[in-house]
């Protein structure tokens, strides 16, 4: 009998230990069918099947930055900007583009576009965007930026 009540405890624990990993197993099973479930809507919100991996939402950011700087090296200062109305219209357009790219790659990525690799250039990125703001556009202000 003394053997028993020494070994009850390790039991009681070895019970506890297993329920609570068959527990674990269930809550991980949910957790990837939701995420299965999750990328299944974003597929099909997506029906043209563009890419919106970090890697192609900061290719496509640079891009349109790109663009952006381009444009605004056509014009000696921003006051010459300023002047041409079809000239604002066109960077409210680039930055509309560039903000509704970045929500989309956020809706789908979260923080993968935080995660720096070689194809997800973060330092490269957020040097052009100094550059540009350097030229008087904020960009990720969209198409309520001020000009």
């Amino acid at each position: 009998m003394r053997k028993f009540y020494n070994t009850l405890p390790l039991l009681l624990i070895s019970l506890f230990i297993s329920c609570s990993n068959d527990m674990n197993k269930e809550k991980k099973n949910s957790k990837e069918s939701s995420i299965r479930t999750t990328q299944r809507n974003l597929d099909l919100r997506n029906p043209q099947g563009a890419d919106y991996d970090a890697c192609d939402c900061n290719k496509r950011s640079q891009k349109i930055i790109d663009k952006t700087i381009a444009f605004r090296l056509k014009f000696e200062s921003m006051d010459e900007l300023k002047q041409d109305q079809e000239s604002k219209k066109q960077v409210r357009k680039f930055a509309k583009e560039y903000i509704e790219l970045v929500k989309k790659c956020f809706e789908i990525n979260n923080a993968r576009l935080m995660l720096d690799s070689e194809c997800n250039n973060l330092k490269l990125l957020e040097a052009k965007k100094d550059s540009l703001y350097r030229l008087g556009i904020q960009i990720d202000q969209g198409e309520t930026i001020r000009l």
